[in-house]
């Protein structure tokens, strides 16, 4: 935006300020034929000049101020008549920081000086001098690009003719709002969406989510189409908390407000839950950095990423701790969902209020009863990079460990019995936990394993120094033909590369396994399943069917049942009993030969 201003004042040409229109700010221009032009700048002084016509001047608008005379002071006449022109209606925008703060006006005026047909219409007082001084220059003005020679630069023009000093402290433009088909929004188009439309079927903090999520150097594609995306990302938020909720009434948690503000004692959380905390605190750093750029996409990509750690990491890896009442897990969920609510009620007002009256305000009597009152947030512990850093390479050989299962075709319930891990040294801490999300039997951290190595250049640093001839090195690295150096750079098509301008990686090769690359991390699997393996897979399959059919059949997340099943399930009952009757709440389990499929009863004695 400074570089476009920049354009605009050191092109602009001359301005026309007048417009040959009846409605708008009157130019306060009075010529006389002995040359002389009176520019007269208040009411006071149009009063102390005026030879006829202000006794009726119900507003400074045409017609009353065509009607008013003045004395010239230069030749003595006194039937001088304002010209007809009005001012361009950006006189009147950049004059807003002036007019309506009470620049120079010596008194506080109740109402302001509304008159004629304008009086009542609005109840804002016109403040004064003292006010003015107070506000001025604002902390912050928005509007889209096009405003550089509009908007913005009334502003700036008539705030350094006046003051000698820019209007604002920092500027937000934005490109343009345009239909999802990307064409201008129009009635006869058949893609314009009104207002009242787009808050009754979109909501207004989707609305907002979509305009502050929204790089501002790119055009919006408005529609709803992009809503039902944004509500479907919002699902996050809403199934965490929900999730907190239902297990928190199950349970009997009830949270303590000071938790909010380091109240969770380290000795008593898990690896996982100060890794949240952490998270928790990254979020609020990157957040804090975002509203302060004025740059709410990048808020908004911060908190995605959370929630996302908070959801699909944090509750899952702890899911059956909030089974179990483990008081340590609900807190930290707890404060790291509310964190989340407090780092996006900025952007997300309405949804937010409601998630912190039932969190919150509802359980906590000495929480503020909006979160609107409560502050930017306390950090809830001591960011722990090192920990951060560990749970990120965790989480990198888990998608690539995903990747290897999609690629061998083999679904995540079907249990594996090992894979190998190269490139990913901080994650030997946590091992089970890769273990168990990939579901696999054995995790091995294997560097001696069979590598290809790729070599690439660095294109950001050996590009510019290499040119076009980037491309050439490019291909030979590509092709193998080149020379290591003892400091780590290359030689390759007759150049040299020191070690910063080259880039490697490792790929594990193992044959008959199936390997999956994130970066420079490599994921090894071993597809072969035996009999144990198949066996385990299936009693994993059936959980997640039962669960299923809980589901549908609206029982209760506390329901006792007793459970039929078909014959061919005998062999899963005899091997994995217990723990199927555990997973899906099985006062007992029955194998009944007459069954196609499985019968769930509800057990009301167990209530």
């Amino acid at each position: 935006m400074g570089k476009l201003m920049d354009d605009w004042l050191n092109n602009m040409g001359d301005w026309n300020i007048s417009r040959r229109r009846y409605y708008g700010l009157p130019l306060p221009f009075y010529p006389c034929d002995c040359g002389e032009l009176t520019v007269i700048g208040s009411r006071t002084e149009l009063a102390e000049k005026a030879t006829a016509g202000f006794d009726q001047l119900e507003e400074l608008r045409r017609p009353w101020i065509d009607r008013v005379t003045i004395r010239c002071d230069h030749c003595g006449r006194e039937d001088l008549r304002r010209i007809e022109e009005v001012g361009d209606v950006w006189l009147d925008a950049g004059i807003v920081p002036f007019s309506t703060l009470g620049w120079r006006n010596e008194e506080w005026v109740p109402g302001g000086n509304a008159t004629g047909a304008a009086r009542g219409l609005t109840k804002a007082d016109l403040p004064d001098h003292e006010y003015w001084e107070k506000w001025f220059p604002a902390d912050w003005v928005s509007e889209m690009r096009e405003q550089v020679r509009l908007w913005f630069y009334s502003q700036l023009f008539m705030s350094v003719a006046l003051e000698g000093v820019a209007p604002f402290r920092s500027v937000l433009g934005y490109e343009k709002m345009l239909a999802e088909d990307g064409r201008e929004m129009h009635g006869s188009w058949g893609n314009l969406i009104s207002a009242e439309d787009a808050f009754e079927n979109m909501g207004a903090d989707v609305m907002r989510w979509m305009y502050c999520g929204h790089p501002p150097d790119r055009n919006l594609l408005f529609g709803y189409e992009g809503a039902h995306e944004v509500r479907r990302r919002l699902l996050t938020l809403w199934n965490s908390a929900r999730f907190l909720i239902d297990y928190g009434n199950i349970e009997g948690f009830h949270p303590t407000y000071a938790d909010l503000h380091g109240g969770l004692e380290a000795g008593d959380l898990t690896t996982t839950d100060r890794w949240l905390l952490a998270r928790a605190g990254q979020a609020i750093e990157e957040t804090a950095n975002g509203y302060e750029r004025l740059r709410t996409d990048e808020v908004i990509t911060a908190f995605e990423g959370y929630i996302d750690d908070l959801s699909n990491w944090y509750i899952r890896r702890s899911r059956r701790r909030f089974y179990e009442y483990d008081d340590a897990a609900f807190r930290t969920l707890w404060v790291g969902v509310v964190t989340a609510l407090r780092v996006i009620s900025p952007v997300m007002p309405f949804l937010t209020e409601h998630l912190w009256s039932n969190l919150v305000a509802g359980p906590c009597d000495d929480a503020p009863q909006s979160v609107h009152l409560a502050g930017w947030p306390e950090m809830p512990g001591e960011v722990d990079d090192q920990l951060l850093a560990e749970m990120a390479a965790v989480r990198q050989v888990v998608e690539a460990g995903r990747r290897a299962r999609m690629e061998a075709n083999i679904k995540l319930r079907q249990p594996l019995r090992r894979i190998i891990v190269r490139g990913a040294g901080l994650v030997s801490p946590h091992a089970s936990q890769i273990r168990e999300e990939l579901r696999v039997k054995e995790v091995s951290f294997d560097e001696d394993t069979a590598v290809e190595v790729t070599v690439k250049p660095n294109f950001p640093v050996a590009g510019p120094r290499l040119g076009p001839k980037i491309k050439e090195v490019a291909a030979a690295l590509a092709a193998g033909d080149y020379e290591d150096l003892e400091d780590g750079g290359v030689t390759a098509a007759g150049e040299t590369l020191g070690p910063e301008e080259v880039e490697r990686s490792e790929r594990v090769v193992l044959e008959g396994w199936v390997v999956a690359h994130d970066g420079g991390v490599s994921v090894a699997l071993d597809p072969t399943l035996d009999d144990e393996l198949i066996l385990e897979g299936r009693a994993l399959e059936l959980i997640r069917a039962l669960n299923d059919q809980r589901k549908q059949e609206d029982l209760a997340l506390t329901d006792r049942i007793v459970l039929r099943l078909p014959a061919d399930h005998s062999d899963l009952v005899d091997e994995y009993r217990d723990w199927i009757a555990g997973e899906v709440l099985a006062t007992s389990i029955e194998v009944d030969e007459t069954l196609d499929s499985p019968v769930l009863v509800l057990d009301a004695q167990s209530g």
